[in-house]
């Protein structure tokens, strides 16, 4: 195989994350977000650390559960939740919760913070790294490249429409007739 499949091969292998807001008012609207987010592609979705002040992430976390089917649900929580809890909510999702913590918990799938600002590393799988919203195409194929090249399991990328066009149209979307009729 060329080094020009291989190297196309490895940035298709990175996983993209998906780091999710903070929910205003409607929590509503914030899950349709981030099933929208999965249903384009995204392999992780990352409950924002502290979700919102008033809203327990943990419980943000079971309704994206509900609502999903294989993404990956990371959540930071700020203290160990109920035994009871951890695992309605591990079941819930069906072996796709992983808790983001600085250090690794028993029995649970975990995203230990590392030395490297906010990088993550998930036991066996690799290094997750936050990235910037790319500004288009271009730039989001070489931050994959980048990825790639250092060996990242996956990115971290803020939620955005951006990158929800991107997820869903990866290629130039050139001769896209949907954005034609919205245009009228």
């Amino acid at each position: 195989m060329s080094g020009q499949g291989e190297r196309a091969r490895a940035v298709a292998d990175v996983r993209v994350g998906v780091v999710l807001p903070r929910p205003q008012e409607d929590p509503g609207e914030w899950l349709t977000d981030a099933v929208a987010f999965e249903a384009a592609g995204a392999h992780a979705l990352w409950v924002e650390h502290g979700a919102a002040p008033s809203l327990d992430p943990l419980t943000l976390t079971a309704a994206l559960a509900a609502l999903t089917y294989r993404s990956l649900l990371a959540v930071a929580v700020p203290q160990a939740p109920a035994p009871q809890a951890l695992a309605t909510v591990e079941r819930l999702s069906r072996g796709r919760l992983a808790l983001i913590a600085d250090q690794p918990q028993t029995g649970t799938r975990t995203m230990v913070r590392i030395a490297e600002g906010e990088a993550y590393e998930e036991a066996g799988a690799g290094r997750w790294v936050p990235v910037a919203v790319p500004a288009g195409r271009p730039a989001w194929r070489e931050t994959l490249r980048l990825a790639a090249e250092r060996g990242d399991h996956g990115v971290l990328v803020p939620a955005d429409p951006r990158l929800l066009d991107l997820l869903r149209n990866p290629d130039d979307p050139g001769g896209r007739h949907d954005l034609q009729l919205a245009q009228g």
